[in-house]
């Protein structure tokens, strides 16, 4: 059986953070209300915390995270941001002027009324994108878009 497919932002080693998509929330499921649900593991290493946590995510929200790298790797300004329906995870990744990348975000346990950890991942810059672009299309290839809204 194949690995999941993860996107890792930042460096392993480095700060980084890793979803791994484990299935569709809803496997029986072929609409797009229900069936676009992903369940997945969030793991991240950041400064001196670590921490782990199970997610549903939408494949169109890392859909429109994708198109946002895309437009950033193509005119490289630019911001691609993950802000998922339920906030378990947000992420922002903006271009500055020189290239490099400034990665923002929050990690929430239990939205809403969890634990909430702020970070930022330091050290990236345009090259990392094409990465990033290369799992999400991975997770996109095995968890294609269902339905339309």
């Amino acid at each position: 059986m194949a690995e999941p497919p993860e996107l890792v932002v930042g460096r392993p080693g480095d700060d980084h953070l890793t979803v791994r998509v484990m299935g569709r929330m809803h496997p029986g499921s072929s609409d797009y209300w229900d069936g676009n649900w992903l369940i997945s593991s969030i793991s991240a290493q950041l400064g001196s915390f670590s921490a782990q946590l199970t997610a549903g995510l939408r494949v169109d929200e890392l859909q429109s995270f994708r198109h946002g790298l895309e437009l950033i790797n193509q005119q490289l300004r630019g911001e691609a941001v993950l802000t998922p329906l339920e906030p378990w995870i947000s992420l922002t990744v903006t271009c500055q002027p020189n290239g490099s990348l400034a990665v923002t975000g929050e990690l929430d346990d239990n939205p809403g009324i969890g634990n909430r950890l702020t970070f930022a991942i330091t050290g990236l810059d345009q090259t990392d994108i094409p990465a990033m672009l290369t799992a999400l299309s991975a997770i996109e290839r095995t968890y294609p878009l269902l339905g339309r809204p």
